[in-house]
């Protein structure tokens, strides 16, 4: 895991860390588009999408979830897990404190993004989906937060 001592992580160059506002945004987004599409079709297109690390609403605001141990997107088994398993138990579990943890944590990241080893990103060209070896920048180089 890529990580300063403060405890923040070190991203790959041209990735930065999602804003709260902008997971909040994107949560917003996903249940915009279940109710529109009467669930249906969030879920065929969150199923097309998994395999990009991200959500219908994240894949409209060009923000990714990406693994903390690779720094690469997280795959399609991963987001399954993430979205429909672990997220919900963890939100159901601490009665949504789980899903709102994001408020005060450093790395903005839920409860739940902690268990899965996992982080939001802002990656509009999706550096970390490209093939080949993450480039995790050097302590004293990249974005940082």
């Amino acid at each position: 895991m890529a990580q300063r001592t403060d405890g923040r992580f070190i991203l790959p160059s041209g990735v930065t860390l999602t804003s709260k506002g902008r997971r909040l945004l994107a949560l917003f987004v996903d249940a915009g588009l279940a109710i529109v599409t009467f669930g249906i079709g969030h879920i065929i297109w969150s199923f097309l999408v998994y395999g990009q690390g991200t959500t219908p609403g994240k894949k409209l605001l060009g923000i990714r979830v990406i693994k903390t141990d690779t720094m690469r997107a997280s795959s399609w088994g991963y987001m399954f897990l993430r979205e429909w398993i672990v997220k919900n138990a963890i939100i159901s579990l601490t009665f949504g404190l789980g899903a709102i943890w994001l408020l005060w944590d450093k790395n903005s990241q839920n409860l739940y993004d902690k268990i899965m080893g996992t982080v939001v990103v802002d990656d509009p060209l999706g550096i970390t989906i490209r093939t080949g070896q993450a480039s995790i920048a050097p302590a004293g180089g990249g974005t940082s937060f």
